[in-house]
Order: structure tokens, then C-alpha cells, then sequence
């Protein structure tokens, strides 16, 4: 018998744990385990009717979607079928009107054919003695070539070709026609007496003629209608009330707009009126421009004018006292020379003294009042004398402006009275140059000044 193996185990073989002992079982659940399986009882009945509630909800989507497709649907077979209506019902109109309009055109044209062939039959029945069975076909055959060449034209006029030798034959057919239905049935029978047809020759040889005209009629309105829609035709004018044409106040308007909607194509009343007012406002607004910059450049050659006029005056007054003074005098008058479109000449004469002959005149002021009275010939002829007097005495030749004022007449009758005082001098060998001094004859002791509007000596030599 073998004894157990009583060897100590080493210290480093690995010791077996021991095993774990399960809780003992208990008959019982405590309150804190049996209302967490509450909670979770009851956490699992939410879940499970949100659940349902989602479940629920999407079914009730799609029911709604389903039901708007159903809609969808529905609404589309509508729209087509309320399509497929408007199109049946435009496809009948169109219809109708053609068939109205058929009818219309046959009636006119079989009913003017069948009158001219009813007149030629008559005429070569009882106007040349034919038989009917002979009359009845000639008579057709006429009438046929004449629809015939008329029918050639039409068409070839509605395919864009020229048609118009073939329209004077038409025309040339039916007259001809219309010549022969008048004269054989308004002619003297074999018996010596008037045709019975004679009341009716009229009306049948106008039915031969009227046959291709009414073929041209058709032929030119369908022409039109084709040019119309490839858009080869000009738009109407439009058409404007009649009273904008009878109140004055918009007649002119009215008839602006109804030039500017025939030049611009424009075929609403409103938009025309629109136009001519938006023009009017924008040539308001251009001449509003243009009297502003014409105020502006008056302002600035004023304010130049003023400026050079007061420079002038300085250099005026040291004339006397500096022997520079006539000297920048002649630079100012060619400084302002440069400015003569916009600026006048300066003028630096002293003020001009009276008249001896009539010592009553009273000096210029500065804006003469305008003299009621017409100029005698006794003003005229003591202006002139003055004149005269002036530049013999070296002074420059006054202004228009100052020989107006002398008698208050206009500025025109000073200009004359200046160009009278220039001709009786240039009469005695004086020269007048452009813009300078007058120039005395050769061999007078008088002698011109340097100055371009006078000097001081002048000046204080008409004064003594």
C-alpha cells in the first residue's frame, strides 16, 4: 500500500486560489430590488409605446403623402385633360372659321363664276345663235382658264415668287369676258328687236370681271397674313383717344407721341405718351444745364472783368506819377485783348466833357435812361460833330454804348452815328485800324497816341 505523497509542495510552484463561495440563496427580495424592477418595468412600457406612437406616426405620414401624391396625380390628369379640352375646342374654332370662311369665299366666287358663265351662255345662245349643248362647255372653258390663271397666281404669291404678269392676265381674261357678256347681251336679236338679256348685260359682263379681283383680294390678304407672322410687316400706329386730339392743351402732345411711336415702332398709347414726357423732362433738364454753365461763365467774366478793371484803375492813377504807368496800361489792354469773346475792351478815357455847342447836355450816367423820342437829324448831326471832335482831339473812337447815352437813344443809333463820324473822316485821310488808335492823314501836325485807349495827355488837352 502506497503512502500519500507527503513531499512539502517548492515555495515557487503556483498555488492554487481557492474557489468563490456563491451567495446563499434567498427565498425573498428585498423593497430596493423589487422597485428597480419596477423602474425598469416601467422604463420598458415608455420605450415600448414610443415606440408605437413612432410607429403610428409614420404610418399616418405616409398616409398623408400617399394622399398628396394621389392629389398630385389627380391635378395633373386635370391639367391635361383641361389642355386636351382648350385644344379640341381652339382645333374646332379654328375649324368653324375656316369652314365660315370657306363658304364665305366660295359663295362669292361660284356665285360671281356661275353669273359670268350664265352670261356667256346667253350671249352665244341668243346673241350669235349657238346651241346650248355648244355654249354650255365653251363657256365653262372660258370661265375655267380664268380661275385657272388666278389660282396659279394666288399660289404663287402665297410662296414668295412674283406673280404679276400672271395677275394682269387674270385681270386682261376677265375684262375681255366681261366686254364679250356686255356686248352680246345688250345687242339687237335676229328679229330686229333687243335681246331679253339686255336689262341684265351689266350685271354679267361686272360678274366676269369681278371673278379675278376677288382671287387678288384673297391672295393679297393671305399674303399679308404671312408676312405678318414671319414679322416682315410694320407694326400699326397706336390709336389715342379723340378727345387728347381735341383739347388744345394735349393736342401737341398727343401728336409727339404719335410721331415717336411711328419712328420707334411702339404700338401701346401709354408707353408713346411715357416717351415724349421723359424727352421733354431730359431737354428741360438740358437747358436748365445749359443756362447754368451760361450763368457760371458770365459770373466768372464778370468777376475777371472786375478784377482787371480794378488793376487798371490802379495803374491809372500812378500814370501820372510813374513813367512806368503807360507802359503796363499797353501790357493790361494786350492781356485783355486775349479775353475780347468774354471780356470787353477796358475803356480808361476820362469822363467826356459837354458839348460847347449845347452846353445844357448832361454827362452819361452810368445806365442812361432810354429817350422816349424818336433822333432828329439835328441830334444826329451834333453826335457826329462831337464825334469828330473827340478823335481829332486824340482821343480813342467812342463806344456805342457811351454814344447812346450822350442823347438816351439805342445802342444801334450809336453805332451808326460812330460809322457817319468815321466816313466824313476817312473822307479827309484819316484810318481807322482794327481794335488801335485812328491814324490822321499824312502831313497833319496831330499825332497819334501810344496808348490803345488814349493817354492823360490827351485827356487833359480836351479838358483845357
Amino acid at each position: 500500500m502506497t503512502s500519500p505523497d507527503t513531499t512539502p509542495a517548492s515555495p515557487d510552484a503556483p498555488q492554487s486560489s481557492p474557489a468563490p463561495k456563491r451567495p446563499p440563496r434567498r427565498l425573498f427580495r428585498t423593497r430596493e430590488e423589487r422597485a428597480a424592477d419596477r423602474a425598469r418595468a416601467a422604463a420598458v412600457a415608455a420605450k415600448y409605446a414610443i415606440e408605437q406612437q413612432r410607429a403610428a406616426d409614420q404610418r399616418e405620414m405616409e398616409a398623408l403623402e400617399a394622399e398628396r401624391e394621389k392629389a398630385k396625380v389627380r391635378a395633373a390628369l386635370d391639367q391635361l385633360a383641361k389642355q386636351e379640352q382648350d385644344q379640341a375646342a381652339a382645333e374646332r374654332r379654328t375649324f368653324r372659321q375656316r369652314i365660315s370662311r370657306a363658304v364665305v369665299l366660295a359663295t362669292a366666287n361660284v356665285g360671281v363664276n356661275a353669273v359670268a358663265v350664265l352670261g356667256q351662255v346667253l350671249a352665244l345662245v341668243l346673241g350669235l345663235d349657238w346651241e346650248w349643248w355648244a355654249a354650255v362647255p365653251l363657256a365653262l372653258v372660258v370661265e375655267s382658264v380664268a380661275v385657272n390663271v388666278g389660282y396659279i397666281a394666288h399660289d404663287k404669291l402665297i410662296n414668295g415668287y412674283s406673280a404679276g404678269w400672271l395677275r394682269f392676265l387674270s385681270y386682261g381674261i376677265g375684262a375681255a369676258v366681261g366686254w364679250f357678256n356686255y356686248e352680246h347681251n345688250s345687242g339687237i336679236g335676229a328679229d330686229g328687236a333687243a335681246l331679253a338679256t339686255a336689262d341684265y348685260a351689266v350685271v354679267f359682263g361686272a360678274a366676269s370681271v369681278l371673278s379675278p379681283v376677288l382671287w387678288q383680294i384673297y391672295s393679297q390678304w393671305k399674303h399679308w397674313q404671312q408676312l405678318r407672322e414671319q414679322g416682315l410687316l410694320e407694326a400699326r400706329a397706336p390709336k389715342f383717344a379723340k378727345l387728347r386730339w381735341i383739347i388744345p392743351s394735349l393736342r401737341r402732345e398727343t401728336w409727339q407721341a404719335f410721331k415717336v411711336a411711328v419712328a420707334e415702332g411702339i404700338q401701346t398709347p401709354e408707353v408713346a405718351i411715357a416717351e415724349v414726357r421723359s424727352r421733354t423732362a431730359a431737354g428741360t433738364a438740358q437747358e436748365l444745364m445749359r443756362q447754368a454753365r451760361e450763368a457760371l461763365v458770365a459770373t466768372h467774366a464778370d468777376a475777371l472783368r472786375l478784377a482787371l478793371a480794378q488793376l487798371a484803375a490802379v495803374f491809372h492813377d500812378l500814370d501820372g506819377e510813374d513813367p512806368k504807368g503807360a507802359e503796363a496800361r499797353k501790357s493790361i489792354a494786350a492781356f485783355v485783348a486775349r479775353f475780347q469773346p468774354f471780356v470787353p475792351p477796358l475803356e480808361f478815357a476820362p469822363p467826356v466833357p459837354q458839348d460847347p455847342e449845347n452846353p445844357g447836355d448832361p454827362e452819361p450816367d452810368p445806365e442812361p435812361q432810354k429817350n422816349p423820342r424818336r433822333p432828329s437829324d439835328e441830334d444826329n448831326r451834333k453826335t457826329i460833330q462831337r464825334i469828330v471832335r473827340a478823335i481829332r482831339s486824340g482821343k480813342p473812337v467812342p463806344t456805342k454804348v457811351e454814344v447812346a447815352g450822350w442823347r438816351g437813344f439805342s445802342q444801334k443809333w450809336g453805332w451808326d452815328r460812330i460809322q457817319d463820324a468815321k466816313a466824313e473822316l476817312a473822307s479827309e485821310g484819316w484810318t481807322f485800324p482794327e481794335r488801335d488808335q485812328p491814324i490822321p492823314p499824312a502831313g497833319s501836325s496831330l499825332v497819334p497816341s501810344q496808348s490803345l485807349n488814349g493817354s492823360a495827355a490827351a485827356s487833359a488837352e480836351d479838358q483845357s
